[in-house]
């Protein structure tokens, strides 16, 4: 629901209207509200560069690296607790359906694709992995 970059520096305004009319009336939407407003602008900077952190490692900038890459799958795994812990509860299937929301929006997609070539389309398939896997342990 925050646009980011590929380095982890989002602009929580940019699309804050169409971010309102889409999702204004979930819960994801009015805990996220809540819980940012709260943070400072220290504990903000430290949470967008924690996210970015996150976003390089989900990615990978290793061409080797395939999506099931337990490296990987850690930093997804990690990505998931930063969203529940600093923005709204988001249950997998919630997690899945960002994935393929990177892909689907050019805005987003970028932002993975200056990682890497065909970066948007990786993470989605590594967060579809672990959205499949932890649907599975849980």
């Amino acid at each position: 629901m925050i646009a980011q970059d590929s380095v982890g520096r989002f602009d929580e305004t940019q699309y804050e209207e169409e971010t309102r009319e889409r999702w204004g009336d979930t819960p994801q939407y009015a805990e996220s509200q809540r819980k940012w407003a709260a943070y400072s602008q220290d504990q903000q900077d430290a949470i967008k560069a924690q996210g970015g952190r996150l976003t390089i490692r989900m990615v990978s900038e290793d061409p080797d690296a395939s999506p099931d890459d337990p490296e990987v799958q850690a930093a997804i795994g990690e990505y998931h607790a930063y969203v529940n812990r600093y923005f709204y509860a988001c249950e997998v299937g919630f997690l899945r359906g960002l994935a393929d929301g990177w892909v689907a929006d050019p805005r987003f997609a970028v932002n993975y694709e200056n990682i890497r070539p065909g970066g948007a389309a990786f993470v989605r398939d590594a967060v579809h992995l672990y959205c499949d896997r932890t649907d599975q342990d849980g």
